[in-house]
């Protein structure tokens, strides 16, 4: 029990510390500059040809983490009475005598002592500081995280009483003077040393010896660190991101390291695993590079930060005729892109006629040059499948579709603990779409309510006297133009329909859009699961309170969230914006 504990124990701790850690100083210092230094005592570490990396290579400035510290302190809390119910729901499975043994008690115990971390303070006691700075990495394929401490005592301390409480010492072995401790799950181990005041975590195979482990930790330094090349200030001006938070996977050189001449630890790993580059034939490999090569790498980190706003992005760069190709699938939509406001929003848009383009292309492509490895053969043999399907007929409507937009301003009378129904709904729904009229008096054809409408592009909104909508008391209003129509509910649904197409669509038009109240989604989730089902597999009532008030407090964290999908000419791009409360 021990090992999978302690294996729980260090993640939740290696959680914690990146939540607290990299955060501090507001001026750019010479620190900042240093991170890329040669000599950096946190990035010379990173091999420069590492398949991944996220760093943070600037704290965080200190009015940012004022406001942070205390909620993501609730947050810490509430997840440790999480964590203790999970324990304690474990043990209620267990038999009476198995209870009251000694290892149950050492596990409750090394619980108790992790709680002690789940806290600013906690943090901050194991050595964590504020201006803490920490790297994500592959040592090769092998992961490998790195976290600067303020006291490296503090944290050497903080495991040895892990050990106490577990009743169990990991084993300790030594290297040129490096001492690091290690225990093994199944086939992985685990791997835990204090250098250079800092701690470092990294996962190994178990059947590394001291040398090989030594070198995932990065006693030995690797012949280039990244610290030595370009390739983070190069994302960081590419994207304009800022110091705080930087990191790429490389996916064509985590293939390389199948298909090509591993170097480094990767040479051990591939003899461990007895991979064998040689089953491959030449033309597999060349394919694999080339499937690679179709989005070879993803990037990470913030465009922006400030007390009560934090602007990121994800970007999956792509090949760059496939960039090209999807840059014109969006359409715009009236309202669609950045945050709308409400409770929630959702929306997309899509030329149809593009899409069909850009598949026929990507199938003609296939036709033309088909895989010949057999790895592929599925999907090469599913070409004419799906050339069937695109030759398919489909109604003309189909391709005059361009998107739609959702929005629910308000929901009112909704009560989770007594399952009582909302008493009324605001928002609104809006289909963009080429001759809307026409989608119009194809729906009066068959339904006399919509006919008599009598709704007319441009004209001024018009009441929906519905009987359904009579019965339930509900105000509705629809307007048209040549390229929308729009349905809006609620007390100001005629101001509000009309605004909806009257919106201005985003540049360039984003292929997906959504925006949240995320204090009252949490807040909602929380709820849900307080009054969840009472059923013999349901959570105790313990443990809904726990998940409860962890859910509440992060409603209590988080104002809005909001994100919109585009296509560029870097490929897919994804870009959030958090709002933290007042």
């Amino acid at each position: 029990m021990f090992k999978s504990i302690s294996t729980r124990v260090i993640a939740v701790f290696a959680i914690s510390a990146l939540m607290l850690a990299g955060c501090g100083k507001d001026e750019e210092t010479a620190e900042t500059s240093a991170a890329f230094s040669s000599d950096s005592t946190l990035l010379k570490y990173v091999p420069a040809d590492t398949p991944y990396v996220f760093a943070s290579l600037e704290p965080l400035p200190d009015d940012v983490m004022d406001e942070l510290e205390p909620m993501l302190d609730r947050v810490l809390v509430s997840y440790r009475s999480v964590l203790k119910e999970v324990i304690a729901a474990t043990q209620a499975e267990l038999t009476e005598e198995k209870q009251n043994s000694e290892e149950a008690q050492r596990t409750k115990a090394l619980v108790e002592e992790l709680s002690t971390l789940l806290s600013v303070q906690g943090m901050r006691d194991a050595g964590i500081a504020r201006d803490s700075l920490m790297a994500f990495y592959g040592n090769g394929l092998l992961p490998v995280m790195r976290i600067g401490l303020s006291d490296g005592a503090l944290f050497e301390a903080a495991i040895v009483r892990f050990e106490e409480q577990a009743g169990s010492q990991m084993t300790v072995a030594e290297l040129a003077g490096q001492s690091y401790r290690y225990f093994d799950a199944e086939e992985l181990r685990i791997v835990i040393a204090v250098v250079e005041d800092q701690a470092v975590f990294a996962l190994v195979p178990a059947g590394f010896d001291d040398a090989q482990t030594g070198r995932a930790l990065g006693l030995t330094l690797p012949d280039s660190s990244i610290a030595e090349s370009t390739v983070l200030q190069d994302i960081i001006s590419k994207y304009d991101y800022t110091n705080h938070v930087v990191g790429f996977v490389d996916v064509a050189a985590i293939a390389e390291r199948f298909v090509g001449q591993p170097t480094g630890l990767d040479v051990d790993l591939m003899a461990l695993l007895e991979h064998d580059d040689t089953e491959l034939s030449d033309v597999c490999k060349a394919e694999i590079r080339d499937v690679a090569g179709v989005a070879p790498r993803m990037v990470i980190g913030y465009t922006g930060i400030s007390a009560k706003r934090f602007d990121s992005s994800v970007v999956f760069e792509l090949r760059d005729d496939i960039a090209a190709g999807l840059q014109v699938l969006p359409a715009v939509v009236p309202g669609l892109g950045g945050d709308r406001g409400g409770l929630m929003s959702f929306g997309m848009s899509l030329d149809f006629k593009a899409a069909r383009s850009f598949m026929e292309a990507r199938l003609d492509a296939m036709e033309a040059d088909p895989f010949e490895c057999e790895h592929f053969a599925e999907l090469q043999g599913g070409v004419e499948q799906a050339r069937e399907s695109l030759n398919q007929p489909l109604p003309p409507m189909v391709y005059d579709f361009k998107g739609f937009l959702t929005v629910i301003d308000e929901i009112e009378g909704l009560d989770i603990a007594t399952q009582t129904p909302p008493t009324s709904i605001d928002g609104s729904f809006l289909l963009a779409m080429d001759n809307a009229q026409g989608l119009i008096a194809m729906g009066a054809m068959f339904s006399p309510e919509l006919a008599a409408l009598n709704l007319q592009p441009g004209g001024d909104p018009v009441a929906l006297d519905l009987p359904q909508l009579q019965a339930m008391d509900i105000s509705a209003f629809a307007a048209l133009t040549d390229s929308a129509v729009a349905v809006s509910v609620g007390d100001e649904s005629e101001s509000e329909v009309q605004g909806m197409l009257d919106a201005e669509g985003s540049t360039p038009p984003p292929f997906m859009s959504f925006s949240i109240d995320a204090a009252r989604y949490y807040s909602f989730m929380g709820e849900a699961i307080a009054v969840g089902d009472d059923s013999e597999d349901a959570p105790t009532p313990e443990m809904k309170a726990a998940l409860n008030e962890l859910m509440q407090s992060v409603a209590d964290l988080y104002d809005r969230m909001s994100g919109d999908i585009l296509f560029t000419e870097n490929g897919i791009e994804m870009h959030m914006t958090e709002t933290l409360k007042d």
